[in-house]
Formats: C-alpha cells, structure tokens, sequence
C-alpha cells in the first residue's frame, strides 16, 4: 500500500495526493512486488536496501549512496500481544521522503498529529521528529515494564509460575530494545556529525537532546534488566531458603520418629524379652520412649538445629 501526502509552508495542512510530486512523503506499507519496483523505477532507491527495510530481523543502520539517505530504525509496538520492536525504512531522496514498514506506521501518522506546522518539504525535520517519536515510544513502554517489575519485586514472597514467565518476557523485550538502541544511539551521534544530511544550527539542539534522552533510555533498559536479574536471583534464594527449612525439619522429624521406631520393634520382637511378663511393661516401654525423646529433642534444641 503507497499512500503520498504534502504540505509545504504555503500549504501547511497535510494532504493526501495521488500522484508522485517533488516534496511530498511517500508512505509506504506492506508493499506488494509491483509497489516495489515503481519505487525502484521512480525514486531511483536502492532495491537490495529496501528488501532489508522489510526484514523484520534487520538492525538498525544509516547508509548514504548516490544522494540518497537511508535509515533503518526500530520501532517498539505490540506484536502478538507482547512488546516488541519493528524496522522503520526512512529514505530521503533530493524531493521526497519515503517511509517503508511492514507494519502500519502509527508513529509516523501520531507526531503529524501532534505537529499542525509539518512540512513534507523539511526532510531534516521529518527525520529528527520520526527519531524523537520513536525514543517517546520506547520510553511510554519502558515506564510500564519498569512500573510491572517493580509491583513483581514487592510481591517476591508470592511469585507464581505465570509471574517468572512474565518477567522472562520481559527481559526478552529488554533484550530486544537495547539492541535497538545501541545502533540507533550511533545513528543519531553521526547525523549530529552531518555526515549523512545536512544539520541546521537550530536543529543541532534538537539532535543532542536526542541523543541524551536515547542513552537515559537505554540506561533505563539496563537498569531494568539488573531489577529482573536481582529479582530472579532473590525469588532462587528464597526457594533454596525455604527448601532447606522443609528438608531440616523433615530429618528431624525423621530422626524424632526413628528412635520411638526401634524401641517398639524392640519390643515387639518374638523372643523372650525383659518385663514381657509384668502387666506394667507397655507404661515402662511407653515411659522409655517418652524419655528417650525428650532427651533427643532437648539435645537437638540445644544445638539449635532447628
């Protein structure tokens, strides 16, 4: 699906149009074979670079050949109902914009939303916004998964099997968005460079807070994964904790039992035996055993084995 919009400085408001003109963004989801190829043919784009744009595995880079700017980012969002991240083709061409997703760009369509000003003429712009969008995203799911790991650490005494298994996912999530965000921290300190397209004076601001708020972001996701690490090892612990308290007072119940045990097998042997005739002999067996494990019990106190 190509949808095309414009909006100049004359014409602020965001257009859809149906024809290809200079300045205008070219969106661009879910492209069939024939949508690919009138883009190869008219926009003269990379092939071999927008085939890696749809690879949902592609890592995030920035590259530059024949005038053409290319940037893959990824973005998080929800798929299959768990939090993960999806690649973002951005590509700037001498008069178009072009965004290529297998996925609907909702990031894209939200901060137009936000920004009545937008141009399709700022390429500039259009990059530095579709950058600081993307870093609101992953922090929006940072502060939930840090808000539901937290609410996991207060209740570590009542974790059940689906609570380890969240939080694995989460740590998966984690996992995925620092690798995202390692590359994508490279791609914005070498637009900062001006390497790749051309950095006004009032957008150098921009371009550094974007970086800072992308290494806070990421030191967000660390911090994150220590909370999972040190919860996990913490939940291990108490099991192993809890685990040796039943084993201990098992064996020594065991032993409190062993000993009442073979005193009445003793006694319930058939051979001749001491007291077998007197009508006291089950008060004295009873008797023995009784003191045999108050001494055993007093012993075992004593030595704090409990």
């Amino acid at each position: 699906m190509i949808n095309i919009y414009k909006s100049t400085v004359k014409s602020p408001e965001l257009k859809k149009i149906k024809n290809i003109e200079p300045g205008s963004w070219i969106q661009v989801v879910r492209p069939t074979e024939q949508e690919i190829e009138l883009l190869v043919k008219t926009l003269k784009i990379d092939p071999t670079i927008l085939e890696d744009g749809l690879d949902e595995n592609e890592i995030p880079r920035v590259e530059k050949e024949d005038g053409v700017f290319y940037m893959i980012i990824r973005f998080p969002t929800i798929k299959d109902n768990y939090i993960s991240t999806f690649p973002l083709l951005v590509i700037i061409t001498e008069e178009h914009i072009v965004t290529v997703c297998k996925k609907e760009e909702y990031i894209t369509r939200c901060f137009l939303k936000k920004d009545e000003d937008f141009q399709t003429t700022k390429r500039t712009q259009f990059v530095l916004k579709a950058i600081s969008e993307i870093f609101r995203n992953y922090d929006s799911y940072l502060n939930k998964i840090l808000k539901d790991i937290k609410q996991k650490k207060f209740e570590i005494n009542h974790l059940r099997n689906r609570d380890i298994l969240f939080l694995v996912q989460e740590e998966e999530t984690l996992n995925d968005f620092i690798s995202a965000l390692v590359p994508t921290i490279n791609i914005t300190e070498r637009i900062l460079r001006g390497k790749y397209i051309t950095i006004y004076d009032k957008d150098v601001d921009v371009v550094e807070d974007l970086v800072m708020d992308s290494k806070q972001t990421l030191e967000l996701s660390k911090n994150g994964l220590k909370s999972i690490k040190n919860i996990r090892e913490a939940y291990s612990t108490i099991l192993t904790n809890d685990l040796n308290k039943v084993m201990k007072f098992l064996t020594i119940a065991t032993i409190m039992l062993t000993v009442p045990t073979i005193i009445s097998s003793v006694f319930g042997m058939n051979v001749p035996l001491p007291m077998q005739d007197s009508p006291m002999a089950f008060f004295y067996i009873m008797g023995i055993i009784a003191i045999s494990s108050l001494v055993l019990f007093y012993v075992i106190v004593k030595r704090r084995w409990f």
